[in-house]
């Protein structure tokens, strides 16, 4: 299990990748500004979100019940990372398309 300061850096510097992919996007003129907007904030709420399920594992004293929640918080968080560029990619193809 990598320590909770890396972790923390970890899905800082993820989420930073993201946010500015969002704003370069926001840069071209036929930009869905709202979508846009929408998925900043929700690239900032993930932020917190996993920031402080970092602080907050559940089963504390169990080590193998904690190494399956830091699993379980990595796959979700990968997911979210997944699902945010996804989005992104459709926006750019709908601006290509248009």
């Amino acid at each position: 299990m990598a320590k909770r300061r890396d972790l923390k850096k970890m899905i800082d510097y993820l989420s930073g990748d993201l946010m500015l992919e969002t704003l370069l996007c926001s840069l071209q003129p036929e930009a869905d500004k709202d979508k846009l907007r929408e998925i900043m904030n929700r690239i900032i709420d993930m932020n917190d979100e996993y920031r402080r399920r970092i602080q907050n594992p559940s089963g504390a004293a169990d080590k193998r019940l904690i190494r399956q929640y830091y699993k379980r918080l990595n796959e979700d968080f990968d997911a979210d990372v997944d699902s945010i560029f996804e989005e992104l990619m459709l926006l750019n193809k709908e601006k290509t398309r248009n």
